[in-house]
């Protein structure tokens, strides 16, 4: 079981009072100016080493890795391994100092099981971040750390990746990390004491549930464009759920068997039978492919609701969440209505709900929408037509409301870069 970062606090506020103190524990090989003398003193307190000797830390002697085991085993509090966890290493007995750090290190993930485990091995530096880092619960980094000498493709690239982001370690230069370099004492303590004490990361709130969840069915109209096997001027079947989380806030997704390229339309409506009463969220998906079909404003993806009732009214929407599957066929998108909109979740007791997929003439081509004609989703143009044309030539299926664009994207933040790590034997 992952251990959070709280349950380390704690653990190591638990040990502190029966730690021996700092202050009265003074190593003659530990200057004060050095990188890792407050860190010495900290391991020291909490309990999770001592010195060599009495007066003697030996914090340029190399780390094995029966003794980073043990030093993160008392950091969380020296717990006792279960009985029935089986030690697998031929070569860890059940006298050694390490034999129950080994045990509760396979069973909190940081070790796989093997034939053996080389304890008196001196530990490298990415076998180090590799353990920080599994009993983190082997968190994802939000970016690869770029370094010479660390394949991506090695066991311990995401932990050094990790590490570095984190502010752990760095690397020994600016494009080498050193992850076959052995670590010292000194470094050691230094990783793990920056590793126990950084800012607990805010928990993420738990995932809404959503209080209702329709769906609904309707005609998915192909454009028959080349490219996918469905090539054909052809109408097709299309899936729509939808999710309310409130009275304002849902949201929408729909499935078609083709991909996405082939349509640009993607509706939900609600219909009342007796008032003549409907709502429509349509959401229009730019797409490559369109680009010479169509004359689509600068912001590619539209949502629009349009209300067709006594005082009818467009409304752009702005979407959340929203995610494309263009290949797969599903589009999905989150929307909370504006104060202005007479439409509400938790009022749908007299409606039919029913979806359609289409590339009907585009809404800002349009007349203004009115009480007497309600948008309807329209027909496919035909093949070597553009929808302009259609809605030209032909008397249009019903009338679209103009919108107006939303507002572009938004700036993002540089992550500074992390101080340079010295290698082993010269600062950790």
């Amino acid at each position: 079981m992952k251990r959070t970062l709280a349950s380390l606090v704690l653990a190591l506020a638990l040990t502190a009072a029966a730690a021996p103190s700092a202050s009265a524990t003074v190593f003659e090989d530990v200057a004060a100016d050095q990188y890792y003398s407050a860190a010495v003193a900290w391991a020291v307190e909490q309990g999770i080493t001592a010195g060599t000797t009495e007066t003697t830390f030996s914090p340029d002697a190399s780390c094995t890795r029966g003794q980073i085991l043990t030093f993160l085993w008392r950091s969380a509090g020296s717990p006792e391994p279960r009985a029935d966890t089986a030690n697998p290493y031929s070569d860890v007995k059940e006298t050694a100092h390490y034999y129950a750090p080994v045990l509760w290190a396979l069973e909190e993930h940081i070790l796989s099981a093997g034939e053996t485990l080389d304890p008196d091995t001196p530990c490298s530096r990415g076998e180090v971040m590799g353990y920080f880092w599994r009993y983190a619960g082997s968190p994802a980094p939000e970016a690869p750390a770029v370094f010479d000498d660390v394949d991506p493709a090695a066991d311990y690239a995401q932990a050094v990746s990790w590490a570095v982001e984190t502010g752990v370690t760095a690397g020994t230069s600016e494009t080498t990390f050193s992850p076959d370099a052995p670590c010292t004492r000194g470094q050691i303590v230094t990783f793990l004491r920056r590793s126990l004490e950084r800012e607990p990361a805010p928990e993420a709130p738990p995932e809404a549930r959503p209080l209702q969840t329709l769906s609904a069915s309707g005609p998915a109209g192909s454009l028959g464009l080349d490219g996918s096997s469905f090539t054909s001027h052809s109408v097709y079947e299309s899936r729509a759920q939808v999710d309310i989380y409130s009275p304002t806030e849902a949201a929408f997704s729909i499935t078609v068997p083709f991909p996405l390229f082939q349509a640009w339309n993607y509706s939900v409506r609600w219909d009342e039978e007796d008032s003549g009463v409907s709502y429509v969220f349509s959401y229009y998906r730019w797409d490559e492919a369109f680009a010479d079909l169509v004359d689509w404003p600068e912001d590619h993806n539209y949502y629009q609701l349009s209300e067709m009732t006594g005082q009818p009214q467009n409304i752009v929407l702005e979407a959340l969440d929203a995610e494309d599957d263009r290949m797969g066929g599903t589009v999905s998108w989150r929307v909370v209505l504006p104060e202005e909109s007479t439409f509400r979740f938790d009022s749908l007791g007299a409606y039919q709900i029913s979806c359609e997929v289409n590339s009907a003439p585009l809404p800002w081509a349009q007349p203004e929408l009115t009480d007497k004609t309600p948008p309807q989703s329209g027909a496919a143009p035909e093949p070597g037509q553009t929808p302009n044309q259609e809605a030209e030539d032909t008397e249009p299926a019903g009338e679209k409301p103009a919108g107006e664009k939303p507002e572009g994207g938004e700036a993002k933040d540089e992550k500074p870069a992390a101080p340079l790590e010295p290698a082993a034997g010269t600062a950790g």
